[in-house]
């Protein structure tokens, strides 16, 4: 695989440069973030309190601190950036400062549930082939792999492409789909992230998002003759299974 220089001259310093917010304690933004994220992954969680989950570049930890919040008892983050490793410790989470891939080739568990938020658009295409096999293996038959990550059908998908040097690649909801059916998932499912109602601006938000979709469907339907799939929010979450029986 290349040298990529800059990343590990960006990740040491990922939240100093590119996510301050991270250093910012703000119990009631972290409070809606945590509410929101539970809203869309409504179904797609571990019924068993008790599973086994990894937090795939886990940031600062508020992925963490969601599942513990919602009493998942077994839950670990692993990431490359030292300084987002100091403030997922500082949460109190059990994390790992390291390579995501090299974390996953040396793990001796298997999980029932392997999330990745904001951190497949960081590889190249071989090395994301590389991370979903590995997360392939890791997962327990049956288990699932919950991603987000910046959605290319959006009409503002440039400006998640490009907001960050480390961004490597970007996916529709078509490739992501296809990719990890190759890669020996199934059943995927796709979300959009859209605006979280918990107070009338939001609520105001949301409504007037819901026409900005109506035009964004009525687009495509008359340029394509489809929808492309219906996802236009600027991020989406995906959710794919490990089969029971696969090797």
């Amino acid at each position: 695989m290349p040298n990529r220089m800059y990343r590990s001259k960006l990740y040491e310093n990922y939240a100093t440069v590119q996510t301050p917010v991270w250093n910012e304690s703000d119990s009631r933004r972290d409070a809606v973030w945590s509410q929101a994220t539970l809203s869309r992954l409504h179904g797609w969680l571990p019924q068993d309190k008790k599973a086994k989950c990894l937090d795939l570049g886990c940031g600062s930890g508020l992925l963490l601190e969601t599942l513990c919040d919602a009493g998942y008892s077994d839950v670990r983050g692993v990431d490359l950036g030292g300084q987002a490793i100091n403030v997922a410790r500082k949460r109190g989470h059990q994390v790992v400062q390291a390579d995501l891939r090299d974390f996953l080739r040396g793990a001796n568990d298997s999980f029932d549930l392997i999330t990745a938020f904001d951190v497949i658009e960081h590889f190249d295409k071989d090395e994301l082939i590389e991370v979903l096999a590995l997360v392939h293996d890791r997962l327990s038959p049956g288990g699932r792999f919950i991603l987000q990550t910046p959605n290319a059908l959006s009409p503002w998908a440039a400006s998640y492409r490009y907001e960050d040097l480390t961004h490597e690649l970007i996916f529709g909801p078509h490739c992501i789909t296809s990719v990890l059916q190759l890669m020996g998932f199934h059943d995927v499912r796709i979300r959009e992230i859209t605006p979280y109602v918990h107070g009338a601006f939001s609520a105001v938000r949301w409504a007037l998002w819901k026409v900005i979709r109506m035009s964004c469907a009525l687009w495509n339907i008359v340029e394509t003759g489809s929808d492309k799939g219906g996802i236009y929010t600027r991020n989406m979450v995906v959710m794919a299974i490990r089969p029971l029986g696969s090797q």
